[in-house]
């Protein structure tokens, strides 16, 4: 069996300090974390607003100090939305 206390310590050192946010792979929304129960004792970041991570894994997820953008993240940590902004979808003129 793998020891994964370093790849859980070595995840939390990366999002360790005050405004550290994540983007997950490629993605272009930043979320805010807070440590969540991975794997036996193990605690590693995960997403405030639990959203799935196919394949999930502590790697999925890349630093960032850029500014929270996730809607449910901001909810969450009591900030304000960019919602309002954001485009819709379909329009209702026809």
């Amino acid at each position: 069996m793998t020891d994964i206390a370093p790849l859980a310590a070595s995840t939390r050192a990366a999002f360790g300090d005050p405004g550290v946010h994540a983007v997950v792979r490629a993605g272009r929304t930043v979320h805010a974390v807070s440590l969540g129960q991975w794997i036996g004792e193990e605690q590693v970041p995960e997403l405030l607003c639990h959203t799935g991570v196919a394949g999930w894994s502590p790697t999925a997820l890349a630093p960032t100090r850029a500014a929270v953008t996730c809607a449910r993240c901001l909810r969450r940590i009591g900030g304000q939305s960019s919602a309002a902004q954001q485009l819709p979808l379909f329009t209702t003129d026809r």
